[in-house]
């Protein structure tokens, strides 16, 4: 009996040996990285790592479970990390998208990092699914399905299968809700359709502005107000675009739908935060806004120098599309 009893305790303390450690083990290489740190953050946590001169690293965190960013102060990534986690990280500071995983954890990241290459595809963009008709947008919907289902789930942490599962459901409730509006003005502002206009407004510099005066060159338009926080946040990307593209044949065009007790506050923002291109004020004259049933903002408009449409919801100045858009017309 004693000796059943010695080798029942011994069979409880290798158990409990094996039982999940309390913290993530987190190693790996770097390659080409000009930074001696790796920082993983998450909104509630934050914790750097210093590395070796070779690029190699090795640390130990405690964590929440869930998905932090690992950044080498250029670059970032998603990673997912739960304690008991020994995971191996490895990539070149040069394409660090082109990352690998190895150890416990590496299935739930393998995922991530697919399911991110599926998001840069055309299947995730919306505005794909509304230039559609109703046959081909069901089918583009089916594929969407199969797409999403098709990369393996084989243990996956189920925390990241159900965040990611409840994101394809609200991206498809989302264009299935707003199909028959979205396709209706797709058609109505279709490309080398006439483009509504805008007429006498304001100019920041004096006088009155309308797109007819343009007539000649593209004119990329930003639909915007001070009180709008994404709208600000675009500011010095359009300033640089515009610095960019000065002299060549295209003007930027910044309509502010500010009401009239933000007038002033407009006519600041453009000495505060030095804007260029043509600053137009639009005060009660909302007719160009509504005409392209523009409900939120920023909106970015490109038109033609004969005054017709090239996209009526362009790409943001952030956005690396809009020079390609640009550059496609020999802009």
């Amino acid at each position: 009996m004693k000796k059943l009893a010695l080798i029942s305790l011994v069979m409880l303390l290798f158990i409990g040996c094996k039982e999940p450690k309390g913290y993530v083990t987190l190693s790996g290489k770097i390659e080409n990285i000009e930074s001696k740190e790796l920082t993983i953050s998450s909104k509630k946590f934050s914790k750097t790592i210093i590395l070796n001169d070779d690029g190699t690293f090795k640390d130990t965190l405690k964590v929440e479970k869930g998905i932090y960013t690992l950044s080498d102060g250029k670059n970032r990534t998603p990673v997912f990390l739960a304690n008991g986690y020994d995971l191996k990280i490895n990539t070149d500071a040069t394409d660090f998208p082109n990352i690998t995983f190895d150890g416990k954890g590496t299935e739930s990241n393998n995922y991530i990092l697919e399911r991110i290459k599926l998001s840069k595809t055309d299947l995730f963009n919306p505005k794909s699914y509304f230039l559609l008709e109703k046959p081909a947008f069901d089918a583009k919907v089916e594929e969407f399905k199969k797409a999403s289902t098709a990369i393996s789930i084989n243990d996956v942490d189920s925390l990241i299968v159900a965040q990611i599962s409840g994101d394809d459901t609200r991206f498809l409730n989302y264009i299935k809700k707003n199909y028959q509006a979205k396709y209706d003005a797709a058609v109505k502002f279709a490309r080398g359709k006439p483009s509504p206009k805008f007429t006498n407004l304001e100019n920041y510099k004096g006088g009155t502005t309308s797109l007819d005066d343009l007539k000649g060159k593209y004119v990329y338009i930003d639909v915007w107000a001070t009180w709008c926080g994404p709208c600000k946040q675009q500011i010095p990307f359009l300033k640089k675009i515009e610095e960019e593209y000065h002299g060549k044949n295209i003007e930027f065009v910044s309509i502010s739908t500010d009401r009239k007790n933000k007038y002033n506050a407009w006519r600041k923002m453009i000495v505060d935060r030095q804007m260029i291109g043509i600053q137009l004020y639009a005060g009660n004259n909302n007719t160009f806004s509504q005409e392209y049933q523009i409900n939120s903002i920023p909106r970015f408009i490109l038109v033609d120098p004969e005054g017709n449409i090239v996209d009526a919801d362009a790409p943001r100045p952030s956005d690396p599309k809009l020079k390609e858009l640009f550059n496609s017309l020999n802009i």
